[in-house]
């Protein structure tokens, strides 16, 4: 840390504390996704390929098993959280803690699409069941 009384373009300008506890979070969020696509997917994958293939899933679940959602998420989560280093970098503080908190949200929404979009087939099986 340098002399308050330099002038802006002297002083050090270094990650908050805080900042390594949103990246933190941002990365144990990616980990999860990557984790659930690499160890969760391919039991569903399994289990409705035996549907047949006949059977139409929804949009949801094929962006799913297509990789799209949990590794999109988590890609999307740590790019959100290097821009928000770097904006930190340049003196921003307030925005780079958006971009961190936006970099969680997006991991938190793609955990949540992502166990739905499996559920969702049996969702729509339980709807059709006739007492």
């Amino acid at each position: 840390m340098t002399n308050p009384e330099e002038p802006k373009e002297a002083r050090v300008v270094g990650l908050n504390p805080v900042d390594f506890v949103l990246a933190l979070v941002v990365a144990s969020l990616a980990t999860a996704l990557v984790l659930l696509d690499r160890l969760v997917l391919p039991a569903f994958a399994k289990m409705y390929g035996e549907f047949g293939s006949g059977a139409a899933l929804p949009l949801v679940t094929r962006a799913v098993l297509g990789h799209v959602t949990p590794i999109g998420g988590a890609a999307g989560a740590i790019a959100l959280a290097v821009a928000g280093m770097f904006v930190r970098k340049s003196g921003r503080g307030g925005m780079a803690v958006g971009l961190f908190l936006g970099g969680i949200a997006l991991a938190i929404g793609a955990v949540g699409l992502s166990m739905y979009g499996l559920y969702a087939p049996m969702f729509d099986l339980a709807g059709k069941v006739k007492p």
